[in-house]
């Protein structure tokens, strides 16, 4: 019987994975928002340079991811992978947070007091969103001390995170649903009413509002699951490898991810 022999990944592999599906799937996300603000700058006849500033920000985060992975290619550093993977998280917001709701109600022609109200309570609920993950964390780790431990093992010269880790403190800590059953509902009603919305919604709006009204209101959910990525993200990824290397000297390294 013969044992089969893996060759070890060489350093910075872990990375190399991760950057690709930043880099390249993000721009491929971003473009989906670009292309939707597109659409938005005909319908609501807005000057060009706000699709193109769009298209350039898109451009400039995939460089800028790989301009930060250069400085830290040959390692399995977890806080590279951490600052890779919020880049990442911001392509996301780009398609789903900023194309589909800020763009709207930051420049389609609205009532003032509408415009405000949508902006202020999205954006208020996000933070607070935000501030819930954040204090579902720390509570955990606080009440639960050797999850810590469990989570990143201490290997002598360096500390090591998996994957599994995040399933740890995912399965400790409290769930909160960002998809309520209204959203649901509210799907199944509007669906079959998406190609004629634009006219029923017209003499309340505008022409050209109604598909953009409820992508707006569906992107909600997906901003508020996609704040709790980031705060998690950034609690296990660079957060809590820093205070190890604060109180320890030793860098956490991603394996088996």
């Amino acid at each position: 019987m013969t044992t089969k022999y893996i060759r070890p990944a060489f350093p910075g592999a872990q990375l190399w994975s991760v950057v690709k599906i930043a880099s390249f799937g993000g721009l491929f996300i971003s473009s989906i928002g670009t292309l939707f603000i597109w659409a938005g700058s005909d319908s609501f006849h807005l000057v060009p340079m706000v699709w193109q500033v769009s298209l350039i920000i898109n451009m400039v985060l995939f460089v800028a991811i790989w301009f930060f992975y250069l400085s830290v290619r040959n390692t399995d550093k977890l806080i590279g992978n951490g600052i890779i993977a919020i880049f990442g998280l911001f392509s996301f917001f780009w398609l789903f947070g900023f194309s589909m709701f800020y763009f709207y109600f930051l420049f389609a022609p609205l009532n003032f007091y509408l415009r405000i109200f949508a902006l202020a309570s999205v954006s208020l609920l996000l933070l607070h969103r935000g501030y819930l993950i954040s204090k579902d964390i720390t509570d955990t780790i606080n009440n639960k001390k050797s999850l810590f431990d469990k989570m990143y093992v201490d290997e002598g010269t360096s500390f090591t995170f998996t994957r599994a880790a995040v399933g740890y403190l995912e399965k400790a800590r409290p769930v909160r649903n960002s998809f309520y059953s209204f959203h649901g509902y509210a799907a199944m009603l509007v669906a079959p009413f998406v190609l004629i919305l634009n006219r029923i919604l017209t003499p309340i709006t505008g022409d050209g509002h109604g598909v953009f009204m409820i992508t707006a209101f569906f992107s909600v959910p997906l901003m508020m699951w996609g704040m709790e990525l980031v705060v998690q993200t950034i609690y296990l990824m660079i957060y809590f490898p820093l205070e190890i290397h604060r109180n320890t000297g030793k860098d956490v390294l991603m394996k088996d991810w």
